[in-house]
């Protein structure tokens, strides 16, 4: 259903034409401005689910009833990009984004986004208590953890009765609020996750070695990068709704001079971007990490680029920007993460030579601060969805690194206890028991080597 509502602006008295495709999403941003005099008519929408009703709030103009001409028109969704800001043309007939975008999904391409919106939407509502689980864990604070954890899943599964087994509760909320909705085939094929667990043990202990000997690369601290970014992503979600549409689309089907969103701005989705951007480049170093284990049998030797070989050590010392060059598409764990970055827009926003046209939702910047007269140009909607693919990135790197955490923590001793026995927690694992990492080997001869 699409519902109209007529808004004035409180400056110029330009009427604008809100055209509200009226979905899924009880409540959502209407960002748009005056076409007139630019000025912001930023609003919220809130759908009724008790009776049949909308409510408008908007900055900067007026709710007028009963008008039928405007100057404007603008096409709103919270759920689905739409038609930009244009001049009313009462003789133009639109499709309505719904239809278009079901018509570029398909249905069951259309259900499967349903269902992840549905999914972030009960989660971002509830983040309050699973943020407070996931900060007393990351502070190392047991003293209210388990009592937290047992209020969103069952006792009976998880116990917690040791480090091991908190840490697979932990991660359980990453994968059922994260991992799954954003990237689901990291779950339903494990192939690539359980991997980390059969690479070369001696490698693979030598590369933990080396992460927590660095500073702001030890397994903790990455750790607590991921879960920062995750809260920014609760914050930044509702703005980026119709990004994440487009990963259930043909994107070669968005004309996106011609299309936009109506949820976000520049300025609300920008730190958001500029943040996941940092955190992955900090995270490369796991994926990079593996891959040099499993090609290059040495956890510290990288591929080669431009004919030069480096080290780990020489990695971390390059900037964000050359770290991304190292993420190998055809290697295997670069190669799914999906990340492609526009270095020149993140340098433009760097220096303040990005500018954003509310109006036509185009970033303009320049890409060489030496040349100053040359300007090139993207889209809102192509921005937010580079910050999408980074976040979703990132929520892959995180599946490894609980793999990884898991290898630490059964050299270290710990492992899941059968859920029947009642033992003290932390419980040494026998020499001659088999390897709880599957290998199949005994435990002296595996991850209980020396």
């Amino acid at each position: 259903m699409v519902y109209n509502c007529m808004i004035k602006c409180q400056v110029c008295g330009a009427v604008t034409r809100v055209r509200l495709q009226v979905g899924f999403q009880q409540k959502h941003p209407i960002v748009v401005v005056c076409g007139r005099c630019g000025t912001s008519l930023n609003g919220r929408v809130a759908i009724s689910q008790t009776h049949t009703g909308l409510s408008f709030k908007f900055e900067n103009a007026d709710v007028i009833p009963g008008m039928n001409e405007s100057d404007y028109v603008v096409e709103c969704s919270g759920e689905f990009t739409v038609r930009k800001f244009r001049r009313d043309d009462e003789d133009k007939v639109d499709l309505s984004p719904f239809m278009r975008n079901m018509s570029r999904m398909g249905s069951e391409r259309y259900d499967e986004y349903c269902q992840t919106i549905s999914k972030l939407n009960n989660f971002s509502e509830q983040w309050a208590k699973y943020k407070r689980i996931i900060d007393l864990f990351d502070k190392n604070d047991r003293t209210y953890l388990l009592n937290e954890i047992w209020k969103i899943l069952p006792k009976e599964q998880f116990p917690c009765r040791n480090e091991f087994e908190i840490a697979r509760a932990i991660h359980m909320i990453e994968v059922i609020y994260f991992i799954e909705p954003l990237r689901p085939e990291i779950i339903t094929d494990l192939e690539l996750s359980t991997s980390v667990m059969k690479l070369d043990h001696q490698q693979m202990d030598l590369f933990i070695d080396f992460l927590n000997s660095h500073e702001g690369y030890s397994l903790k601290e990455l750790r607590s990068s991921v879960y920062k970014i995750y809260d920014e992503f609760v914050s930044a979600y509702p703005y980026l709704v119709p990004a994440i549409s487009l990963q259930y689309c043909d994107e070669s089907s968005i004309d996106f001079e011609c299309e936009g969103t109506t949820t976000s701005s520049f300025d609300s989705v920008k730190q958001f971007s500029l943040d996941a951007y940092e955190t992955l480049g900090n995270l490369l170093i796991i994926p990079i990490g593996l891959n040099n284990i499993f090609l290059r049998k040495d956890y510290s030797e990288c591929a080669e680029k431009d004919s030069q070989s480096i080290t780990l050590d020489d990695f971390i010392k390059k900037t964000k920007a050359v770290r991304f060059h190292y993420c190998d598409k055809c290697e295997k764990y670069t190669g799914v993460l999906n990340v492609t970055v526009n270095q020149k827009l993140r340098n433009a926003i760097g220096h303040n030579d990005a500018f954003y046209d509310c109006l036509t939702q185009e970033i303009a910047y320049v890409p060489d601060p030496k040349n100053r007269s040359k300007k090139e140009k993207t889209y809102l909607l192509e921005f937010e969805n580079e910050a999408v693919h980074l976040f979703q990135a990132i929520t892959v790197i995180s599946e490894y690194l609980y793999r990884i955490g898991e290898i630490d923590m059964i050299k270290n001793g710990h492992v899941p206890l059968p859920l029947e026995q009642d033992l003290t927690p932390f419980k040494k694992i026998s020499r001659n028991a088999p390897c709880p990492c599957g290998s199949g080997l005994k435990y002296k001869r595996c991850h209980g080597k020396g």
